[in-house]
């Protein structure tokens, strides 16, 4: 028996199979397939994702290599706007927001400020990758922007892609009226939806944990922001680190699941994404053809677990 669907990975990831409406993608959204499908990297982008079948490391590699504004419109539209791709089944996440992590009453935005560094990470789809950094902006509403910067590793060793979004942060509790601030914004066209609980702060640090949900599925973790990136390293590193794994217990969550994040940032990063001159060496084989029935009629094709965005050609 399957147990209860959460979101596209979750759905594929027990065997399940989607439903497609193949007139929507031309009729709904016209706009945005003509110009993805006359595209041949923005085509590369989706077969990467279909072979992907909604698991989160290797979408964020397709959207590295891949990734571009015809492509996110095309997902927005495909995806969220009008459900040409669906499970079959409507996610409800609110139960998922009911008993998180006990956020300080003393939190103000005031306490994000800045840029921090993220050096330490709970959940690896989301919070490990190299050289982050979150630079916070008071707005006039009392919130804040975030404006993320951070690596995804090359699988083949040579070298990251830079990847870089912008949040908007909101001075409101949630509807549980028990985070920090809300967030939202959109990553490879699908809109995303946060809530922040900041579980301690001390001098130069910040540990906090969160909950999100998008059509993938919902999602938590937890990270450690400082302000130097090596201040774990630092005359002050001790302190800082005893802080932490206090304020990480006291939420109930074990500092040994924190990994450290590499923030050496070597001088071998390229953009996201497909560039101009990259975008015209693209072409489209048989097998890319015949690979887009995942779209139109998911399923179809066998999963190859060792499928690598990297190496497609």
């Amino acid at each position: 028996m399957r147990t209860k669907v959460e979101g596209f990975e979750d759905f594929a990831a027990q065997g399940g199979k989607m439903e497609a409406n193949p007139s929507c993608f031309f009729d709904e959204c016209k706009a945005q397939t003509q110009a993805c499908f006359t595209n041949p990297a923005c085509l590369k982008g989706i077969t990467c994702l279909g072979n992907c079948r909604g698991e989160q490391l290797c979408a964020t590699q397709c959207f590295a290599r891949f990734g571009s504004d015809k492509l996110n419109d095309w997902l927005g539209c495909t995806l969220e706007e009008k459900e040409c791709v669906t499970t079959g089944v409507k996610q409800d996440t609110s139960a998922f927001y009911d008993d998180p992590p006990p956020a300080l009453a003393s939190f103000s935005p005031a306490d994000l400020e800045g840029k921090w560094w993220k050096v330490l990470g709970f959940n690896p789809k989301y919070d490990s990758y190299p050289c982050q950094t979150n630079e916070f902006a008071a707005t006039t509403d009392g919130g804040l922007t975030n404006d993320i910067l951070f690596r995804v590793p090359k699988p083949d060793g040579t070298g990251a892609w830079q990847n870089n979004f912008l949040e908007t942060m909101k001075n409101e509790r949630g509807p549980q009226g028990k985070a920090s601030m809300t967030v939202e914004g959109k990553m490879f066209g699908l809109t995303f939806h946060e809530q922040w609980y900041l579980i301690g702060k001390g001098d130069g640090y910040r540990v906090l944990a969160y909950r999100g949900d998008t059509q993938q599925g919902p999602y938590e973790g937890a990270f450690v922001f400082t302000k130097e990136k090596d201040a774990l390293m630092g005359p002050n590193g001790a302190t800082i680190k005893a802080g932490v794994d206090a304020s990480l217990r006291a939420a109930k969550l074990d500092p040994s699941g924190m990994a450290a994040i590499d923030n050496t940032c070597p001088d071998d990063a390229t953009s996201a994404g497909v560039s101009a001159s990259e975008a015209k060496k693209e072409k489209l084989e048989w097998k890319d053809v015949f690979e887009l029935t995942e779209w139109f009629r998911p399923g179809t094709l066998k999963k190859d677990v060792n499928f690598d965005p990297n190496k497609m050609r």
